[in-house]
Parts: C-alpha cells; structure tokens; sequence
C-alpha cells in the first residue's frame, strides 16, 4: 500500500514490464523503382543476439531492404530502426551501430591484409595509440587472419576475402552486423569457416542480419528467419514456431512406411511396445535421424503402429529417418522402442531440413 497526502492510502499502480528495443525493427516497409513496387508493406523484428535469416529469392527485394537498413535508401514509405533509431531521422547513429558488408564488394588489391585493415580503422576513426592499432590486431586474431597480415590481398582466395571484408566491419565493434550473401560463390570449405565464425561472433553478443537464398547455409545456424517473395513477406519468426504454426494448419497425417531395399517378402511389423506415450496430434512435426547398427527393415518394425511415429525409411549410409510428432520425450521413447527391440542405436541426429520444409510450403515459387 502506499499514502498519498491528499487521497489517503490507496493500492499502489501494478508495475507494467517495459519489452525491449529490438535490435531491427522494420515496420510497412514500401519501396518502388519507377512504377515497379520492390517492396510492399514489409513488417518485422530482430531481436538482439539473434542470427536472423533473410530469406527470397533473387529478385524478392532482399538487397532493397538492407540497403534501406544500411541508410544507403531512403524509403518510399514505412519506418527502420537500428537500435531505437530511425534509419532516414538519425542515419549518422544507425552507421556507429552497424556493421554492413554488401554481396560482392570489392577489396583492394595492392595492399597487405593488416595495410587494408588499418586504412579502414583510420576511415572509421577508431582510437589508435600512435601506430599501434590494437583493433586490427584483435580483429585479425578473430577472424583467423593473423598469419596473412603480410600477405598481399590480390594473392588471396575468394573466402580469405570475404574474410576479410568481414574483418573490416567489426573494426569499430558494431552492435549489430548487416551481411548480404556472404557466402556467395564460396567452396564448401569456405562457407563452413564463415558459418563458424558468425556463430563465434553471436556468442560475443552481435545481432546479425543474414540475407542468402541458399537454405542450406542459413538452417544451421539462424535462429529465427523471414521469407520474401515478390516484395512481401510471406511468414517471419522463430523457426520452430513458423513450423508448430504451419503444423497446426496442416490436415492430419496417417503413418506411413517406407520401403527398405532388400526386406524380406512377406515381414511383419513388430506390435508397438507398451511404453509408447498417448497421441497428440496438435504437436508439431519433425524428422530425426538414427544410426543403427542392424538392417532399416529391423527398426522399421519396431517402430510400426508405435503413436507419434508418421513415417520410417532409409536415410543415408546406415540411418534411418523417423518423421514424428511430438518433442524430445517422443525421441526418448523412439530410441528406447528400439532398443528394447535389440535394434542397437549408435547415433540421433535430427534431420535438418525444417528450413527448406517451411520455404517449400508457404512460397510460390513465384517472381518479380
């Protein structure tokens, strides 16, 4: 309770929980080159810490939108702000935030690695001890490129200078990172090196902005994403939860089993064992990939009839694929089915796929 002088004691006002400030938030976003509309009425949130995936086709309006973000558009209408501030109101602010490295940019070439890096600590003014330039030494340690700093940029490989491009923009320790395509045209050794090291940098506190229109670079490490598609946006948010809402307005599915190569004619499947637990088919569904150490057709019997289990096939080299509804708990009784079954399990994995399964199912196929 709490006394005012002149009411008297009264109960005090309930305490309202401010949400924060996303780091990115885009709200009727609309822009138009000529009488074409690139972008129409694009609304969404990137909360901060997030590796968030930007995903559309070419020509969707992927780049448009982060060329807005990155102050370098002014928008037709709609609003963008970095951190609480306004991208058109404020856009001096919103660069000391971000970090922005556009799809094939350019480097220059006649310069050593650690030249190329102090030029642009000098352009963004970090503070220097005399020529001391502790940053780029950081940043060079960071992004693995200690060993080149002599080396002359024009005798590096395509990921070294994407690397490196990534480097320059950490050199003012921006909040937030802005990265369109960064691993386009990279071999795989490549884009794996740069998917850790965007992950490392998440772990040290950067929000990053990830634009790409290959799924299979942004389904392991994005925790939440956008889809695009001909200047709208077709569904934004956490993975998981796009997929528990794309579940939930699905009919249901009847189970169903795959046939392994070389089953014997004629097998039965084995009677679903008294652990399994109690269907429930508003739970969302996913795929999990089990090693064996026994034949597919062996597991696919044990787990026949099982509630929850939708479907089970062969996987690749000696996995089977279980698509099941439910969560963790329903992978535990999955693996001890088999188990009890003598189907010994050596590995569970799950199937990483849910990305291209949601793009698949609320995309067109369409373009501009």
């Amino acid at each position: 309770m709490s006394v005012d002088p002149v009411m008297g004691t009264h109960p005090a006002a309930p305490m309202v929980e401010a949400k924060p400030t996303p780091a990115i938030r885009v709200r009727h976003l609309w822009h138009r080159f000529g009488r074409f509309d690139v972008l129409r009425d694009v609304s969404f949130d990137v909360a901060h810490g997030e590796i968030f995936g930007f995903i559309g086709p070419n020509g969707a309006g992927k780049t448009t939108t982060i060329r807005v973000m990155s102050t370098l558009l002014e928008p037709l209408a709609g609003r963008v702000e970095i951190d609480g501030y306004d991208v058109t109101i404020d856009p001096v602010a919103v660069r000391r935030i971000i970090g922005y490295m556009p799809d094939h940019a350019g480097v220059y070439d006649r310069v050593t690695v650690r030249e190329y890096l102090e030029f642009f600590a000098d352009a963004y003014r970090v503070p220097t001890a005399g020529t001391s330039y502790a940053v780029v030494d950081a940043v060079m340690e960071l992004t693995d490129l200690t060993k080149l700093r002599d080396k002359l940029v024009a005798t590096m490989s395509k990921g070294m200078k994407q690397r490196l491009q990534l480097a320059r923009t950490l050199l003012h320790d921006p909040k937030v990172l802005i990265l369109d395509e960064p691993a386009s045209d990279l071999d795989p050794r490549a884009r794996i090196e740069i998917r850790d090291l965007l992950v490392e940098l998440r772990g040290l506190g950067k929000t990053i902005f990830l634009s790409s229109h290959i799924l299979t670079e942004l389904a392991d490490v994005c925790t939440s994403v956008a889809i695009l598609e001909r200047g709208r946006l077709v569904v934004s948010g956490p993975i998981s939860e796009i997929a528990r809402r794309l579940q939930h307005a699905a009919p249901p599915q009847a189970a169903v089993a795959a046939p392994f190569a070389g089953a014997p004619a004629g097998a039965t499947a084995a009677p679903a064992p008294a652990i399994a637990p109690a269907p429930a088919p508003q739970l969302p569904t996913h795929t999990v990939k089990l090693r064996v150490l026994a034949p597919g057709e062996a597991a696919a019997a044990a787990l026949a009839g099982m509630p929850h289990v939708l479907r089970v096939g062969p996987g690749p080299g000696q996995t089977v694929l279980v698509t099941y509804t439910g969560n963790e708990q329903t992978v535990a009784y999955i693996v001890r089915a088999l188990v009890m079954a003598n189907v010994p399990v050596a590995g569970v994995e799950p199937e990483r796929n849910e990305l291209e399964r949601i793009f698949l199912e609320v995309t067109k196929g369409e373009v501009q």
